[in-house]
């Protein structure tokens, strides 16, 4: 997830960030210029201990929801951005034959509609981008689905994605490794295949094996050379690799391909940002070719983003309630405990104390009592969305087999939301301070309710008709709105 209302999720730690510094530093710079009232304000939370974890507990619900809000949706967004690197590896742009269908990020079907075209114009794809420091990888590679039999244990895996490729070019995809090792398909001898583990698993196959691989109406009888890992090779599902000659003979397309993977300067996500420049500079070699490029990774890679602000959307809407209630218990509780301590407080007024003095006495207790209940909700939201991927990766097992859930939370994430926690029960403690410190001190010394103004009256009536308008505002907006998160 990389946004919040529009704004990017970094930048907005960074504002966050600044704002909570200050804020927390103004009070600790009223603290050393007023340490009696300091004291004062802390040694509540030594002298009822049991009162003041209860606060804690109050004040922690809002963040909890905040961070675990945070947390799922860096979760989803994860999860599918996982799935994409997987199938994809180092490609950044598939280029296939003009009006068809290319992506082959998971979950698709692959490219079994497209049209073959001759390998060569790989070869002129790769002099279309030397030079631009912009792509790093070119490889013609076939891709097709395939059903194949392990004909020693007799298990069929009728949906596996063949992948080939050219040994020498597939270099700069990544590595294909195997019990830790790094194989290339030019290890391949003549009948000789790679399993991915997930071939391997539905096969129970194992290196050694003989498999009958069929693609349409033609088949081979080919051997395991060894069950290997390698994110790439179109698929995060069962997967067969071998090389490309091998693969043109297989399917009786000599000298053609699929498609050509291009590789972006950069790792597996950053390089998918530079996929627009890529593509512009393929354009003019690809037209005449009848080619074009398709920026799979990057669409996967914003889908992934989508996905992870839509979990966290349908979270925050339905905690918003849950967010507001926490915020009206931290002012019940500042608003009970200034009733309690009602006389105390007329009588400090009664000696000289000033109302602003009250204020800061209830503002260092509040914001006590709010940087240790930032940190533990932040931590209970960390737990509670670690426990929701629980359920949902069990849930999604079951549906969809293979599926996993990657649990993951940004830093960023914890950044926001413990930084919003405080500021939000800052912003609500300090009003609840200056409203508490209004009284008559006559009253307050009697333990007598205040006489009622005329003015005070009036002011919560506008105050409640302004609060019901603001509200409706914001019930349109939110009905007229997309989505507040992307």
């Amino acid at each position: 997830m990389t946004k919040l209302f529009g704004i990017p999720v970094d930048e907005l730690a960074v504002v966050l960030l600044v704002l909570l510094t200050a804020g927390l530093a103004a009070v600790g710079l009223l603290a050393l210029r007023n340490r009696v009232f300091f004291r004062m304000g802390v040694r509540n939370i030594r002298r009822r201990p049991g009162r003041s974890a209860l606060i804690v507990v109050g004040s922690m619900l809002g963040t909890a929801i905040i961070a675990a809000a945070f947390a799922t949706g860096d979760t989803m967004g994860r999860t599918v951005r996982s799935s994409a690197i997987s199938a994809l590896g180092q490609a950044d742009e598939v280029v296939a034959a003009k009006g068809v269908a290319t992506a082959l990020a998971a979950g698709t079907e692959g490219t079994t509609a497209s049209r073959y075209f001759p390998e060569s114009y790989a070869e002129k794809i790769r002099a279309a981008t030397q030079g631009s420091g912009l792509v790093d990888g070119v490889t013609p590679v076939i891709v097709e689905t395939i059903a194949v039999q392990d004909l020693s244990t007799r298990q069929n895996e009728p949906r596996a994605t063949l992948f080939a490729a050219d040994p020498e070019s597939l270099k700069g995809f990544g590595d294909i490794t195997s019990d830790g090792k790094t194989v290339s398909l030019a290890d391949l001898k003549a009948g000789e295949v790679y399993l991915n583990k997930d071939a391997a698993n539905e096969l129970d196959a194992q290196a050694g094996d003989s498999l009958r691989v069929l693609a349409g109406t033609d088949f081979i009888t080919a051997k395991v050379k060894a069950i290997v890992s390698y994110d790439g090779g179109a698929t995060d599902d069962s997967g067969l690799l071998l090389s490309l000659s091998e693969a043109q003979r297989l399917l009786n397309k000599p000298d053609l391909v699929k498609a050509v993977f291009v590789s972006n300067t950069g790792g597996p996500e950053s390089g998918a940002k530079l996929s627009g420049q890529v593509i512009d500079r393929l354009q003019p070699t690809l037209s005449p070719l009848g080619l074009e490029a398709d920026n799979t990774k990057q669409d996967a890679l914003e889908a992934a983003d989508k996905a992870g602000g839509t979990f966290m959307s349908m979270f925050t809407t339905f905690g918003s309630f849950s967010i507001a209630a926490g915020i009206l218990l931290i002012f019940l509780i500042f608003v009970m405990l200034a009733a309690e301590r009602r006389g105390e407080l007329g009588i400090a007024r009664a000696v000289g104390t000033r109302r602003g003095h009250l204020v800061q006495t209830f503002l260092f207790e509040g914001v006590a009592y709010d940087v240790i209940a930032a940190a533990i909700g932040v931590l209970i939201g960390v737990a509670v969305a670690y426990g929701m991927v629980l359920v949902m990766a069990s849930a999604f097992g079951q549906a969809f087999g293979d599926f996993q859930i990657s649990y993951s939370v940004k830093p960023t994430s914890l950044v926001v939301s413990y930084a919003i926690g405080v500021l939000v029960t800052l912003a609500v403690v300090a009003f609840s301070a200056w409203r508490v410190s209004r009284m008559n001190i006559t009253s307050a010394i009697r333990d007598l309710p205040d006489p009622p103004v005329e003015k005070e009256r009036r002011r919560r009536w506008i105050l409640g008709v302004v609060g019901v308008l603001l509200g409706g505002l914001l019930a349109v907006s939110g009905v007229g709105g997309e989505d507040a998160v992307v």
